[in-house]
């Protein structure tokens, strides 16, 4: 089907790959297709988004949403419930289904919300969804919300871990003791909040721990049996970009000093996964000091380019965007350019680096914190073996039902 330098069994060979009933068939220097300019990469998986659509739609919808994951080479993302209202029943887990099969343009799965409303019912609920879909796992479940309904205590989170086994729990680890409202939302002591909370929650059990972005509970959940993400603006953003993004710089959890930034940049290769938060506002919500930033579309066009110079290696990024997240999240067919796996991969040309703007992203918000940033974004992106991106294109990015 395509020829080209694929990624494969963690180096580069020069090959084809064979596709048969949207699975690769065969991978090897005697098969046969046309030849792509690039190196082709399994496309990644994001595994932390915020879709929004339901009644915050101005923001972003699963169509535009997922839109913008095609553009960066995203095959696979995995929504979060705290949706107005929150995914955590069986019905509005099925009607945002719904709404996924007739609109998403790559994969898309939905993670369960934990609220004190539904936790006592907790086994009914996922037992009923899970005769029609996979459940990739509950939460992110917040030790800290503004919600009351979505803010879970250590003791309550003990307590329905402890009935639960095989099943992902994952987590956003601030302390509310420590967090605090205003803007710019890092000069609280928000690095204490994170650090106290996943040495709390390491002592409950074994989590999957979201956007961590200190070193300290960086090092503490690698002592540990749990895993964790860590996203592009906590690698590469810090404190100091405070005076470029002004009230735009509000994130949960908040920017870090760059010692933390720099250290979880060289330490990339001991991350679990790299997922983008993504966090759509408008840029009105942001003047008001909304915290959360785009990045499903930059994610992976940013660490192709980092790849490219040498800062990071492309084992290290494919192991983070594609095959760990399939591994923890139990994504069968997902994750590696394989015999038998999904014909899912992006084609990046490595020579052609582009400025990140805002404007051309596809996101509903319209708005970057990596504005100006170098990146590589995909030339071609397969699903299932079909190039989807060009024909996106062609079409007037019309395409549906890639769900």
């Amino acid at each position: 089907m395509i020829v080209g330098k694929i990624f494969y069994k963690g180096e580069f060979i020069e090959a084809g790959i064979e596709v048969e009933d949207g699975r690769i068939k065969k991978i090897g220097k005697l098969v046969e297709g046309k030849r792509v300019k690039g190196v082709i990469l399994p496309a990644g998986i994001d595994v932390h988004v915020h879709l929004r659509d339901f009644a915050e739609k101005r923001k972003e919808t699963i169509e535009t949403g997922t839109l913008s994951a095609l553009h960066g080479g995203v095959c696979l993302v995995v929504d979060q419930p705290n949706t107005k209202p929150p995914v955590d029943n069986v019905k509005t887990y099925f009607q945002r289904m719904e709404k996924a099969k007739k609109s998403a343009y790559v994969d898309y799965s939905l993670n369960l919300a934990l609220t004190n409303s539904n936790h006592e019912k907790l086994g009914d609920i996922i037992r009923k969804i899970s005769e029609k879909y996979f459940i990739p796992a509950v939460g992110e479940i917040f030790i800290q919300h503004d919600s009351e309904d979505l803010q879970i205590d250590y003791e309550t989170l003990r307590k329905v871990y402890g009935r639960f086994e095989g099943v992902v729990f994952t987590v956003h680890a601030e302390d509310p003791a420590y967090v605090a409202k205003g803007t710019p939302n890092f000069v609280f002591r928000r690095r204490e909040a994170e650090v106290l909370a996943v040495e709390k929650l390491v002592e409950i059990g074994n989590f999957h721990f979201c956007h961590i972005s200190t070193r300290d509970s960086a090092k503490e959940i690698m002592n540990s049996n749990s895993t964790y993400e860590v996203t592009p603006h906590h690698m590469l953003l810090s404190v100091n970009d405070y005076g470029r993004l002004g009230k735009l710089v509000n994130v949960n959890p908040p920017l870090r000093e760059k010692e933390d930034v720099d250290w979880l940049l060289r330490n990339f290769h001991r991350v679990d996964v790299l997922a983008s938060d993504h966090a759509p506002h408008t840029l009105e919500d942001k003047e008001l000091g909304a915290p959360g930033f785009p990045g499903v579309e930059t994610m992976y066009p940013l660490f192709v380019n980092m790849a490219s110079k040498g800062y990071i290696s492309f084992k290290s990024l494919v192991e983070r965007v594609a095959s760990n997240p399939a591994r923890i999240f139990g994504f069968k067919g997902y994750g590696e350019i394989k015999t038998g796996n999904f014909a899912n991969f992006a084609v990046f040309d490595l020579k052609n680096v582009k400025e990140v703007k805002g404007e051309e992203l596809h996101s509903k918000c319209g708005w970057t914190p990596f504005e100006g940033f170098e990146a590589i974004f995909p030339e071609k992106v397969y699903l299932r073996g079909e190039e989807v991106l060009e024909s996106c294109l062609k079409a007037g990015n019309i395409l549906k039902n890639r769900a």
